[in-house]
């Protein structure tokens, strides 16, 4: 495994600086070859010095600007396009740590591992230690059924692989019919509802420490914008839709609508915006009408 082309895949919505680190660690830094790097450009236009660079290194990635805003089309783009056997996709305002590509590919060597994933913590955020954990977390996480922090060591089976810092075997992403553009905007859910797929065919997550990246979640460019009525209602969608794709049962998913409602209404700042009551109303409404499933569509 260690000898196969792996393909990295960065898609980018109006990134600018961090993109250039990003698309700059695997260019300068990472030391796993054969590599190949490709970035689905999703954006309308970039800074002056972002254009200088793409230009500077046009010869050593492969790019494709798309006219479209979907980050799991741009994925499906990016799987469509991959030579590797593994495809590796980071988010594009991320850091990756020493080591990250080869922590990434060891897992493979066991053929029940379809995918990996690894730490993607924020700027200054610790790793848990296992003396860290209770037994019941621990627990939890060795049956595959808690992916909600980060520690420091290997396991496996993992109940999800996070999006910004995940690979999978081309063959298995194949096999499961890709990314479900059916999600929206900030795709809230696509990593869980792929992972699930995933499982479900009968491939093992695996959770590798030192595939780790720090995630930077820049507050401009991507899918991220105010709390407004556009953003609560595309939050509601994409969270129902996710939860009807995964199978959840009607208790779990009112938990889920109820939990998502408190955060993004029910507050202090938004709580006497009506537009924003709506909005989530409508956006729940919406995932739960849309069929399920990845849409058929014509080629870009």
């Amino acid at each position: 495994m260690a000898d196969g082309m792996v393909s990295v895949v960065i898609p980018t919505l109006n990134r600018n600086d961090v993109l250039r680190g990003t698309i700059d660690y695997f260019l300068t830094r990472e030391s796993f070859r054969p590599l190949e790097v490709i970035v689905v450009d999703q954006s309308a236009a970039h800074d002056e010095a972002t254009t200088r660079y793409l230009d500077s290194v046009a010869s050593r990635i492969r790019y494709r600007r798309v006219g479209y805003q979907s980050l799991p089309r741009a994925r499906n783009e990016g799987l469509s396009l991959a030579l590797g056997e593994i495809v590796l996709f980071v988010d594009d305002d991320v850091q990756p740590q020493a080591g990250f590509v080869a922590a990434h590919i060891a897992p493979y060597d066991d053929p029940v591992v379809w995918m990996v994933t690894g730490p993607s913590p924020r700027p200054g955020q610790p790793l848990l230690r296992r003396d860290q954990l209770s037994e019941r977390e621990h627990a939890k996480l060795l049956a595959g059924h808690n992916m909600s922090i980060h520690v420091d060591f290997d396991y496996a089976p993992c109940d999800w692989a996070a999006g910004c810092n995940f690979s999978v075997r081309k063959a298995a992403a194949l096999q499961v019919g890709g990314f479900d553009e059916n999600f929206q905007g900030n795709a809230v859910g696509e990593d869980a509802e792929f992972s699930h797929r995933i499982k479900a065919a009968g491939g093992v997550i695996y959770y590798a420490r030192q595939a780790a990246l720090v995630h930077l979640v820049s507050d401009t460019g991507g899918s991220r914008t105010a709390v407004g009525a556009t953003y609560v209602e595309m939050s509601a969608y994409n969270q129902n839709y996710c939860l009807r794709a995964v199978g959840s049962g009607l208790g779990t998913r009112l938990h889920g609508i109820w939990r998502s409602y408190r955060e993004l209404v029910l507050n202090r700042r938004n709580i006497g915006r009506p537009a924003l009551h709506w909005a989530f109303l409508r956006g729940i409404r919406r995932g739960l009408l849309q069929p399920l499933g990845r849409p058929q569509r014509q080629p870009s």
